[in-house]
């Protein structure tokens, strides 16, 4: 008589294991784990045919549809100051000092100053034109350096220069390559009423991760082709280059039109220059407003200080 032994209920047991009779003897085969068996292995068939499948479909839906997911780029804010009075548009030429450097880096000034330059050029904002120290033009100013300038200083600028608005600062911070590091400081000075039009306060650090998703933003909308095989990273090993994106994001906070701007409405018969002319003296009549981190509120009635 044949013993088997079994060891677990197919009714009862997710698996189970059968066992034969001794040595010898002939084997008895248990159906219900025979049956449940060819079940598991139908199920695992199923499954991968079904992965099979799906990853078929996706390879062929793929091209098709062309869906890629970017994490987005959000533009530097929160950085820089627009008088909410002023109107941009009655700016047009715009002279730019030369920054202070006090960085280690005797040229630093001139690349970025020429850098900012061609970056607002390139906005179409309005006309721009660059001052260097070395220019005689900046010796017959006879200036005290650009980081103070009293009403009769800007007066002198405003003739000598022949502009309508004057965008000077200093650079505060610089690390050269491998850590390329930038801070800037700098302001826009209304000359016809000695207004504060515009100032920004920034650090552009090439390790920040923000700062470089928009370093691979620009790159991409700017500079593409041309640079491999660093690509976007020519960005970090170039100081040239990091100055010139540093630059642009200056560029890009000034304002082609201040929507903020207060005018007062003219009627359809007053004339283009007549209209010009009542926005002028409504803006020489608005209150100087103090910017955040200005060291002495009190002097920007007499005096502009950086």
């Amino acid at each position: 008589m044949n013993k088997t032994k079994r060891i677990a209920d197919c009714n009862t047991m997710r698996s189970c294991t059968c066992f034969g009779p001794a040595r010898g003897e002939q084997l008895q085969t248990n159906t219900k784990c025979l049956h449940f068996r060819r079940k598991v292995s139908y199920l695992k068939l199923s499954s991968l045919a079904l992965a099979k499948a799906l990853l078929l479909t996706a390879l062929i839906i793929s091209p098709l549809t062309s869906c890629t997911l970017y994490r987005p780029v959000v533009a530097e804010t929160g950085h820089y100051y627009i008088n909410p009075n002023a109107d941009f548009s009655t700016v047009g030429k715009t002279v730019i000092f030369e920054f202070d450097n006090l960085s280690t880096r005797p040229d630093l000034s001139i690349d970025l100053t020429q850098a900012l330059t061609e970056a607002v050029q390139k906005r179409h904002l309005f006309s721009v034109s660059a001052l260097y120290r070395a220019d005689p033009a900046w010796r017959m100013l006879d200036l005290n350096g650009g980081s103070t300038y009293s009403l009769d200083e800007l007066s002198v600028i405003r003739k000598q220069a022949k502009a309508d608005a004057v965008l000077f600062g200093r650079i505060t911070q610089h690390h050269p390559y491998p850590h390329l590091l930038v801070g800037l400081h700098l302001k826009l000075v209304d000359l016809r009423n000695a207004k504060l039009l515009w100032a920004t306060e920034q650090v552009w650090d090439s390790t920040d991760k923000s700062v470089e998703r928009r370093m691979r933003h620009y790159f991409n909308s700017r500079m593409r082709a041309g640079y491999q095989p660093l690509d976007w990273e020519i960005l970090i090993t170039s100081p040239r280059a990091f100055n010139k994106f540093v630059a642009a994001e200056v560029a890009h906070t000034l304002p082609r039109q201040n929507h903020y701007a207060t005018r007062q409405p003219v009627s359809q018969n007053t004339t283009r220059s007549e209209a010009r002319a009542v926005i002028s003296k409504k803006t020489l009549q608005i209150p100087q407003k103090t910017l955040k981190f200005s060291p002495n509120p009190a002097k920007i009635e007499t005096e502009v200080t950086l």
